[in-house]
């Protein structure tokens, strides 16, 4: 039997975060995203990272109780990785120096667009954010 699930990419990823602002800052002034819509009584904000949506779920507040772990700290995600256009690596290098966001781990990695630099950063709610350069 052949699948009927054709797959054409990521639509989005669920964050969750503590502190709407500060998590909106990052990932609109450091990592390039944009407000895309906002469901307050979901306590969720989307962002547009190119053709896909990152959203944010702050767990801090009341709205946001249905996203809580079990475990306060509990992970539901090791990382999400983020695949760059073209890209001056001086240059974002400098941007997150510049905005004190330091690089955690850097190193080539294979992801679905091949074998590329990767440098992996934390937003401030502590999720770990891969920068995945072109191939």
């Amino acid at each position: 039997m052949t699948n009927p699930i054709a797959l054409d990419g990521l639509d989005h990823v669920v964050l969750l975060v503590q502190g709407m602002e500060q998590a909106t800052d990052f990932y609109t002034k450091v990592i390039g995203c944009s407000v895309d819509n906002d469901l307050p009584q979901y306590a969720m904000r989307q962002l547009r990272a190119g053709s896909d949506l990152i959203d944010l779920v702050d767990i801090d507040l009341a709205e946001g109780e249905w996203a809580r772990p079990a475990v306060r700290g509990g992970r539901n995600v090791d990382h999400v990785a983020l695949a760059l256009g073209s890209a001056d690596e001086a240059a974002i290098r400098d941007h997150l120096a510049a905005h004190g966001v330091p690089i955690e781990e850097e190193g080539e990695n294979i992801g679905a667009r091949g074998r590329s630099l990767s440098l992996y950063v934390r937003d401030p709610s502590g999720n770990l954010i891969e920068l995945s350069f072109a191939p």
